[in-house]
């Protein structure tokens, strides 16, 4: 017997399928949809009360990331999710977001740094907000794609926001606010590199 899901609040800010996403990952991650578990994408949406089409789109989405697996003609099934697997994603994120950094120090503009800078600011200060955690996974996930763009180069790009709704789904799940607000300093610390055009020392910070 599967977990009772509940899709999360605010969900006019980004797709109904996004939405759905973050609601298995979290249940994957927590274990209410344990390895192994057959789902059923009927089943799914009336607990969810959407359509079938976002939770198709969701668990497509799963399976590229290889939560679910997924054969022609079956149900998905869940697979199997460690802590081996979270590092080894996080690892190929510093490969991959350090080169995009150091490309971004030449390619950036500084309307964009400074229109990050004081979204990191809002968030510095203004804390005590029941949509804390929704407006850092805002935050963190347009800084990132912000410099992935930057970086010039369309490859680099798709490979850093391969994993954007995974990624965003792990910066709202056991998460403290004071962990988030040296989060935030570190990010700084990229976008005063940044500003300095300062390739290398961006690379170290991302």
């Amino acid at each position: 017997m599967i977990a009772p899901l509940t899709m999360p609040g605010r969900i006019e800010r980004t797709r109904l399928s996004d939405s759905v996403y973050e609601t298995l990952l979290d249940a994957i991650i927590s274990g209410k949809l344990a390895s192994g578990s057959i789902v059923s994408e009927v089943s799914l949406a009336k607990q969810l009360d959407v359509s079938r089409t976002p939770v198709h789109d969701a668990l497509r989405q799963l399976a590229k990331d290889g939560l679910v697996e997924q054969r022609a003609g079956r149900r998905a099934i869940i697979t199997t999710f460690s802590k081996e697997d979270v590092f080894d994603i996080f690892e190929m994120r510093k490969l991959l977001e350090g080169e995009a950094a150091r490309r971004a120090a030449t390619g950036m503009d500084r309307a964009t740094t400074t229109r990050l800078r004081g979204v990191g600011a809002d968030l510095k200060t203004n804390t005590d907000t029941t949509d804390y955690l929704e407006r850092w996974a805002d935050f963190y996930e347009e800084f990132h794609e912000e410099i992935a763009k930057a970086s010039g180069s369309t490859r680099l790009y798709q490979d850093i926001v391969r994993y954007r709704l995974l990624h965003r789904g792990f910066n709202k799940l056991t998460t403290t606010i004071a962990g988030l607000q040296n989060a935030l300093d570190e990010h700084f610390q990229i976008l005063d590199a940044l500003e300095q055009r300062n390739g290398e020392l961006a690379s170290k910070r991302m």
